[in-house]
């Protein structure tokens, strides 16, 4: 494997977490204006445990907020064996395996140290072709071979949080829900917590977000050697008609774990422009074809 260190991506990874530390600090002090001494400190002490809960627990999160389901080489012989021979090439432990009950074809890995997971959905499954799967897969354990998944959570968090919070309604919402407050208590958090820590993590997770797309789909290239396939497989993923939004809020709380961006109700895109990943990757993949024929 062809696998070299990107030093644009840890300076990213760096200046990533300087900028949301920053924007926390800056939200810590408005609350501490805003709330008594007191009151202040306690709602900083369980944001911190908020914080370090995301960053250990995130794989158990993103089984809980996606219904993503763990299986074994019986279930999906295909799947598990594939990432299991791509986490041999990258010089890996085997990540867990889970697939998300979702028609939208997307994958996400969350996670760090020996806490990881790769999830994909049903619909990438029946989407793809075997090759194409290889490569969305190799992208996905890129990730945790670059090992930038600690900032993201730390820097795209409040998703995260959202999403377990719209997971948890989704499941609760009931019509005694709604008597006891339920819908109301939801919005009230997302309005006034939710927003304003999206705000104040939203320039980290702009620096690193993007970059970290590329650096992985470099990396896929690196593990699998065929450039192409991901092209092909960004193509057809970015070509695929959406399914309901109903379907479509599975992961739309890891929007920026996912392989491709899915609906989501920030205005600023997570991922660069689809068909500017393709071209990077039709660059590498005439490099490549042109390296060959010269030896």
């Amino acid at each position: 494997m062809d696998w070299s260190s990107d030093r644009r991506l840890q300076w990213r990874m760096l200046l990533a977490l300087v900028l949301t530390l920053a924007g926390y600090a800056v939200l810590g002090w408005v609350v501490l204006s805003v709330l008594s001494t007191t009151m202040a400190l306690v709602v900083c002490a369980l944001f911190a445990v908020i914080i370090l809960t995301s960053v250990s627990q995130a794989d158990y999160i993103a089984y809980w907020a996606t219904n993503a389901v763990a299986i074994d080489r019986e279930q999906y012989p295909l799947l598990y064996d594939t990432i299991e021979r791509l986490a041999r090439q990258a010089d890996l432990p085997v990540p867990p395996v889970a697939v998300i009950p979702s028609d939208e074809p997307n994958a996400l890995s969350a996670g760090t140290g020996n806490r990881t997971v790769v999830c994909v959905t049903t619909g990438l499954l029946r989407t793809l072709e075997d090759d194409e799967l290889e490569a969305v897969l190799a992208h996905e354990l890129a990730y945790l071979k670059n090992d930038d998944s600690t900032v993201m959570t730390v820097a795209g968090f409040p998703m995260v949080v959202s999403a377990v919070a719209l997971s948890t309604a989704r499941r609760t919402f009931t019509f005694g829900s709604w008597l006891i407050g339920l819908p109301f208590l939801l919005g009230t958090y997302l309005l006034f917590v939710g927003l304003p820590v999206y705000l104040a993590s939203l320039p980290g997770t702009l620096v690193l977000s993007r970059y970290r797309e590329y650096a992985a789909d470099r990396g896929a290239v690196a593990i699998t050697g065929d450039p192409y396939a991901l092209a092909s497989a960004l193509a057809t993923l970015h070509g695929e008609p959406a399914p309901p939004d109903a379907d479509l809020r599975t992961v739309a709380g890891f929007n920026a774990f996912c392989i491709v961006p899915t609906h989501s109700l920030s205005p600023v895109s997570t991922h660069p422009p689809t068909h500017r990943r393709i071209a990077r990757l039709r660059e590498q993949f005439v490099e490549n074809t042109s390296g060959a024929a010269s030896t």
